[in-house]
């Protein structure tokens, strides 16, 4: 049995994206077993895939700077000793941990990040199609001689409907329609806004038997939540009832999703679902898409009264005009008019 080291302590959203790749390495791979070295909370994207085991470190304390991560170094050889090593995050701590890794004489892969090119991109406010992150997660394995093929949604274990929605507190017979909508992100201007949220719960109240799961977290955000729940009894916040691994076993039952470009967008793409995304000062082109999603869920304004869309790779950089009329640009319209087409129902 080879065995494969790999490591990246990024974010929810990076690390979600790499889960087909993982798992088609894996089903086409047999000889192999694959330790997967990331933060604890994200284990249970992973779970039940075979022959891939989650592997911990102590950042903060124990596997602190450059002493501790030659102290996680040795630990790593000593219990796994990896024939190979994927660096899957690109910066300094990995750029350490490949170090020793390379002076211990292990084989160390590296994906390429394009931060030229993204960078690039928004400079010049190009929407050419870059590389997706799946993608070049992808190419670090095949151009290692791995051969694979990328598996389709829905990449989670399956959870019976019954038992996932009492996770809510709901009646499966008594909901027909589940819509799970995810307002926030971690910049505004990656954010659509309450108010177009407030109406559009407004008009989804015409989908007979529905329910709304809001979706997000921390303190300011379910402040407003809660203030939504209150004001519409069609809605339930979901951090209420259920945690980061129960969230993982409802999406797969969600009909449709509406999230802005965030980690619950790929979180419900990986789980099967349509997803409606909206987006702001990011764009679509450099690599961020959801997984296997239409392009017609891509909610964008493309219109001539701008031309300043990617105002940055991330969405961190402010508005040039302050008032990120990129996103008051789609109207509740456009985004009631894609979810009704995925339902299959008219709204008006």
């Amino acid at each position: 049995m080879k065995t494969i080291l790999v490591y990246s302590y990024a974010g929810l959203s990076e690390i979600v994206r790499l889960l087909p790749v993982l798992k088609g390495v894996l089903e086409s791979n047999k000889d192999l077993e694959i330790y997967l070295l990331t933060q604890p909370f994200l284990f249970p994207v992973f779970e039940g895939i075979e022959r891939l085991y989650p592997v911990t470190s102590d950042l903060k304390r124990k596997h602190k700077g450059v002493t501790g991560l030659f102290r996680l170094y040795k630990r790593l050889k000593s219990e796994i000793n990896p024939d190979e090593v994927f660096d899957l995050h690109q910066v300094l701590r990995t750029f350490i941990l490949n170090s020793y890794f390379r002076a211990g004489g292990v084989k160390v892969h590296a994906f390429r990040k394009g931060r030229v090119e993204k960078r690039q991109a928004v400079k010049n406010k190009s929407h050419r199609q870059l590389p997706s992150t799946i993608d070049r997660y992808a190419a670090a394995f095949s151009e290692a001689g791995y051969r694979f093929i990328l598996p389709q949604p829905p990449l989670f274990r399956t959870t019976p409907r019954e038992q996932a929605l009492q996770l809510l507190t709901l009646d499966a017979a008594k909901v027909e329609t589940l819509i799970g909508i995810a307002p926030f992100a971690k910049h505004r201007q990656k954010v659509w806004g309450v108010d177009k949220i407030r109406e559009l719960l407004g008009v989804l109240r015409q989908v007979p038997k529905a329910k709304v799961v809001l979706f997000g977290g921390g303190k300011a955000e379910m402040e407003i939540l809660d203030s939504l729940a209150a004001e519409f009894d069609h809605c339930l916040v979901a951090a209420h009832h259920i945690n980061f691994a129960e969230e993982l076993q409802v999406l797969p039952h969600l009909d449709v999703m509406l999230s802005m470009d965030s980690a619950n967008m790929h979180l419900a793409a990986m789980a099967g679902v349509p997803v409606v995304s909206v987006w702001g000062g990011t764009h679509p082109s450099l690599g961020f898409a959801p997984y296997h999603q239409s392009d017609d869920n891509l909610i964008q304004y493309n219109g001539p009264d701008i031309a300043c869309r990617p105002c940055s790779v991330f969405g961190n950089k402010k508005c040039i005009y302050g008032d990120v009329r990129c996103m008051q640009y789609i109207s509740v319209k456009q985004v009631a008019d894609r979810i009704a087409f995925i339902l299959n129902r008219s709204l008006q």
